[in-house]
C-alpha cells in the first residue's frame, strides 16, 4: 500500500512536471511569433501601390477645394463692394486681372475694389489666401471690371449680364480645365456661384 501511494504520487507530480513542461515551451513558442521580411515587403508594396493609385484623385480633390475657397472669398468681395456702393451712396468698382499682360509678381487672383470716382488705387485681395499656385487665374467677361451704383444694381453700359467670373487651372491638360465661377446674373446685382 505505501509503495502504491508513493508510484501515485511519483506518477502525479511526473505528469504535473510535464504538462508544466509543456505549457511553458508554448510559452516560449509564442514569444518567437512575428513578420517574415517577405510579409514586410509585401504590406509595404500594397500600401506603395494604393498610395500611387490614390495620390492624382487626392490632389484633384485639393485642387477643386482650393478653388471652390476661392469662389467664395471672391463672391464675399464682390458682396462686399455691392454693400460698400449702398453704404456710401457712392459707385464702387471690382477690377480683375488681365491674365494677358500680367507683370512677373503679380497675382493672377488679384481683385481691387476702389471707389469709382477716386483716382488712387483700391484695396486689393488676393483670393486663395496665398493657398492656391500661379497655376489658377481668373477669366472675367470683358470689361475686366464690373460697377456698383449706389443701390448695388450693376452700372455701366458696357456690362452684359450675366457677367461670368472663372476660376480655372490653367495647368489642366484636359480639353475642359476644372473651373469654378461666380455669376452676377442680373443687372440688380445678383451674384450666385457655378461651376
Amino acid at each position: 500500500m505505501y509503495v502504491q501511494d508513493i508510484s501515485t504520487t511519483f506518477i502525479s507530480n511526473s505528469l504535473s512536471f510535464l504538462h508544466t513542461m509543456k505549457s511553458k515551451k508554448r510559452l516560449y513558442l509564442h514569444d518567437n511569433d512575428g513578420f517574415t521580411l517577405i510579409e514586410m515587403l509585401v504590406v509595404v508594396l500594397i500600401v506603395g501601390i494604393l498610395g500611387a493609385i490614390s495620390a492624382p484623385s487626392w490632389q484633384g480633390f485639393l485642387n477643386r477645394q482650393r478653388m471652390n475657397s476661392a469662389r467664395g472669398e471672391l463672391m464675399n468681395v464682390l458682396r462686399d463692394a455691392q454693400t460698400r456702393a449702398q453704404s456710401r451712396r457712392q459707385s464702387v468698382e471690382v477690377n480683375f486681372p488681365d491674365t494677358g499682360s500680367l507683370s512677373p509678381g503679380d497675382s493672377p487672383l488679384a481683385v481691387e475694389v476702389k471707389d469709382a470716382a477716386a483716382s488712387t488705387p483700391g484695396i486689393e485681395t488676393i483670393l486663395g489666401s496665398g493657398e492656391i499656385s500661379d497655376n489658377f487665374q481668373l477669366d472675367a467677361d470683358a470689361p475686366l471690371s464690373i460697377q456698383f451704383d449706389h443701390d448695388g444694381r450693376v452700372a455701366g453700359a458696357n456690362v452684359n449680364t450675366p457677367f461670368v467670373i472663372k476660376i480655372v487651372d490653367s495647368s489642366s491638360t484636359s480639353s475642359n480645365p476644372p473651373q469654378s465661377c461666380v455669376i452676377v446674373t442680373t443687372i440688380l446685382g445678383g451674384i450666385k456661384p457655378a461651376n
